[in-house]
């Protein structure tokens, strides 16, 4: 399934308490889930410290992917992600 764009709009980042609510979906997910910005690496979703490591500040945009045998499967762990996001701490 294709990444999905997601832009940080928290005037303080990426909160710790938004990065803990997506390391719980990736691993309850059992799906390699991946996040990428711009000109840093590619990490792994289920670690809080890697997306803290992002340092993904207001207006960063993440991409999000998720590596799922069935799109159905990826795209149920893209939205709730991306509900986390919207709707989490601010996001």
């Amino acid at each position: 399934m294709k990444p999905q764009n997601i832009t940080v709009t928290c005037e303080h980042g990426l909160p710790l308490s938004v990065a803990s609510q997506v390391s719980a979906i990736a691993r309850k997910s059992g799906l390699a889930v991946t996040i990428q910005c711009e000109d840093c690496p590619q990490i792994d979703a289920c670690s809080v410290f890697q997306m803290l490591s992002l340092g993904a500040s207001e207006g960063t945009v993440l991409e999000i992917g998720v590596d799922a045998p069935d799109d159905v499967k990826a795209g149920h762990v893209l939205r709730a992600l991306a509900e986390v996001f919207e709707h989490g701490a601010g996001i």
